[in-house]
């Protein structure tokens, strides 16, 4: 008995230190085998890291750039990178309420919008847009806007217009964080003649730019980035056609038209530049938007300015963005007088389908 308990004890000692060696080579091959598939992305959140081992990420341009993890332990950047949202390197853009969006990617957006007018009026607006991605450098929107506008004693409501639009991406630079999008846009009228029918087709032609400043010197100056377009408007018609994309009613006819944005990525701050802060607030973007119209006609008006500023809190998280702004118009129309308020929510579906396995393309 005592030569078999003592054989026994021998054979477990074996077996478990067999059994621990079997675990320690599991442990380490299941670390391997993870790591590239975290690497990969999937969510908000999905990565975490440590200065000393940056987390790779990969631009749309296909060039591999490390980015400085943040000290909260998870980098939302390296997510929403892999969303698609629109970016340049490590630099996630915003979704602008004014400039034109030159992102190319699957995604649809709502944007409620309140304002008030003098003498008592006032109006609210939801334009509906729906973007599918073709390829990486190209895609198709689909759009249009509902308008509900109050007088004294008298509405309307009804759909304004239905646009369509082409968007092609021009140039790309990760390492400077730019890229550049031309776009091609008509809108027709719909709808009654108080909201819709007085507005002629209209073509627009867009070159929009956009920069991060991560090449800058100082880390807290790098987070700001530019948005700008320039426009071209063509009318074909007259009519009360809002130009301006405001409550104007003015028909400037053929127009020059810029928007610009400076924005100040508090996620970039975070995630890239290694700046402690709540995980709230480093998925906050806040920016100031400008428009400014030009009347190229001999109408009466030419050389009349319009536009106003947008002043607004962007939350930004790789399969939507919510946007509140105050906005404050200027210009020749006295209309513009009045002030608005914008609830603006995009949803970036491409990165549902995605998830439901059912987004075929590599783009």
């Amino acid at each position: 008995m005592g030569v078999e308990k003592k054989v026994w004890g021998r054979s477990l000692l074996a077996r478990s230190f067999c059994v621990g060696l079997f675990l320690l080579w599991s442990g380490a091959a299941g670390a391997a085998f993870s790591a590239p598939l975290s690497a990969s992305g999937g969510g908000e959140g999905s990565l975490s890291g440590s200065p000393s081992s940056p987390v790779p990420v990969v631009p749309a341009g296909g060039a591999v750039s490390s980015a400085a993890p943040s000290s909260a332990g998870t980098n939302a950047t390296t997510g929403m990178l892999s969303s698609g949202l629109a970016h340049a390197g490590n630099r996630i853009f915003l979704e602008p309420l004014i400039v034109k969006d030159g992102d190319i990617d699957n995604q649809l957006t709502l944007m409620p919008a309140y304002g008030g007018m003098p003498g008592g009026s006032s109006a609210f607006t939801t334009p509906i847009m729906l973007e599918k991605r073709l390829t990486h450098h190209f895609s198709l929107r689909a759009d249009t806007r509902t308008i509900a506008l109050w007088t004294p004693g008298k509405g309307y409501a009804g759909l304004q217009y239905a646009g369509l639009q082409g968007k092609l991406l021009l140039y790309e630079n990760d390492p400077h964080e730019i890229f550049t999008t031309f776009i091609m846009r008509g809108i027709t009228p719909v709808g009654g003649s108080a909201v819709g029918e007085g507005n002629p087709f209209t073509l627009y032609s867009y070159l929009v730019f956009n920069k991060g400043l991560g090449d800058l010197s100082s880390r807290f100056l790098r987070p700001f980035a530019l948005q700008t377009d320039i426009a071209g408007i063509v009318p074909f018609g007259n009519g009360p056609m809002p130009l301006s994309d405001f409550m104007g009613t003015y028909d400037y006819g053929n127009s020059f038209r810029f928007d610009g944005a400076l924005e100040y990525s508090l996620m970039y701050l975070h995630d890239i530049e290694g700046v402690k802060m709540p995980d709230f607030l480093a998925h906050l973007t806040p920016a100031i938007e400008s428009r400014t119209l030009v009347n190229l006609s001999n109408n009466g008006y030419y050389g009349l300015t319009e536009g106003y500023l947008s002043y607004e809190m962007n939350y930004q998280a790789d399969w939507y963005q919510v946007s509140v702004a105050y906005q404050s118009p200027y210009g020749a129309d006295s209309s513009f007088m009045g002030q608005r308020y914008v609830l603006y929510t995009t949803f970036f579906y491409g990165w549902l389908l995605k998830k439901m396995g059912l987004h075929a393309t590599p783009f």
